[in-house]
């Protein structure tokens, strides 16, 4: 989180908000939608059907970042987060865009 931080994104870490962190995966994308934020997870193994089903009912999103890496690979995270958000600077460079970290 603080990585993201310290390149001025503005982060919400589900994990750390009470309301947020008994949420459902589904229900966890749908407030980050409503709020205008890309997601960025480390749930490889749900998200992709988050997003099938997302994209199944037409409906568009702010962006998802699904993470391989290890949550304590931060240098490997780092390197690769500063890659993605390179090639797509702007917020509306994410809309309905998913990728692989």
């Amino acid at each position: 989180m603080r990585l993201l931080e310290e390149r001025g994104h503005d982060v919400l870490a589900a994990g750390l908000v009470p309301e947020l962190a008994r949420l459902d995966d589904p229900i966890l994308f749908a407030v980050a939608q409503r709020e205008g934020r890309l997601t960025i997870t480390h749930n490889s193994h749900d998200f992709p059907s988050v997003l099938g089903e997302w994209a199944e009912a037409g409906r568009r999103h702010c962006g998802c970042i699904i993470s391989y890496v290890p949550t304590n690979a931060y240098a490997e995270m780092t390197r690769r987060l500063d890659r993605w958000f390179a090639a797509f600077p702007a917020n509306a460079a994410w809309i309905d865009r998913a990728v692989a970290l």
